[in-house]
């Protein structure tokens, strides 16, 4: 066992999958920082903690899907994600892959802004 008390972080931690107030930070940058910034806070929290971009990519999909969004961004949004999801699962490289992630929500603010 990898520690001696049970709780949400270490349950967590040992599964690999990434903490939910991780990937409501992630989700925060996405929606509100530069894209540089963006990328390389998205990079260093796979890298630091290791996550997998798959794993943080899944759980975004949720945090999005429950988000109040104008229908023809959410859908831009989801069909962005889900191209970044098939390329990662066919082994493309996962930091090209999260500067398209952040792609994804750049395009999305951009669109919002524009209506």
């Amino acid at each position: 066992m990898s520690s001696e008390i049970v709780n949400e972080k270490n349950v967590y931690m040992t599964s690999g999958a990434p903490l939910p107030k991780d990937v409501d930070t992630t989700l925060e940058w996405l929606l509100n920082l530069e894209f540089k910034e963006a990328y390389e806070k998205l990079i260093n929290i796979c890298s630091t903690k290791g996550y997998a971009l798959t794993d943080i990519l899944t759980d975004l999909t949720r945090a999005v899907i429950g988000m109040d969004l104008p229908p023809g961004v959410l859908a831009v949004m989801l069909d962005g994600m889900s191209n970044v999801e098939h390329r990662l699962a066919f082994g493309t490289d996962e930091k090209l892959q999260a500067a398209s992630l952040v792609g994804v929500f750049t395009q999305a603010r951009a669109t919002m802004k524009v209506k």
